[in-house]
């Protein structure tokens, strides 16, 4: 064999295939049981837990680009999980909120809501999680991508 890949860096592929493989199975059954995708539950949920959430505070929540935000709470409006108002106080502001029907359908989605491996990330230490990142930006610029490239921001439910 010409090309050698050294043991460890082999035993960490397996480690990406396995979170991988689970982000992509939760999802499943996420789409299985809501036929929404796992982004658009992860905004349902947002909303649903922050009533008068604005677009823009959801676009950070969820970590997309804004015009991804946008189609995901046009398809959550048109098809009645969420109301789109306009602030009391800013008539140029919108806020979101969720409706019955949204959380009839909150109610059955498998839990964690946001996804397996936001729920993990978010639940490690601060210290564990800032050693993680530096990692990945090493392994990410390593693979010659930029840290923030477009890809970053492309929800993995939807890849």
């Amino acid at each position: 064999m010409k090309t050698h890949v050294p043991e460890h860096a082999v035993r960490v592929l397996k480690q990406f295939r396995v979170i991988f493989r689970a982000v992509k199975e939760h999802y499943r059954r996420v789409e299985k049981v809501t036929g929404l995708s796992g982004s658009h539950v992860w905004a349902l949920a947002i909303v649903d837990e922050n009533p008068g959430v604005r677009p823009g505070e959801l676009t950070e929540a969820l970590a997309i680009h804004q015009s991804t935000a946008s189609n995901i709470i046009r398809h959550l409006v048109s098809e009645g999980y969420v109301t789109r108002e306009r602030n009391l106080d800013d008539a140029r502001a919108f806020e979101l909120t969720s409706t019955d029907k949204a959380k009839a359908l909150l109610a059955k989605v498998p839990e964690p809501k946001i996804g397996v491996l936001v729920q993990a990330l978010a639940e490690m230490p601060l210290s564990s999680i800032q050693s993680l990142e530096g990692q990945l930006d090493h392994v990410i610029a390593r693979m010659g991508q930029p840290v923030s490239s477009p890809g970053a921001y492309q929800p993995l439910a939807d890849m």
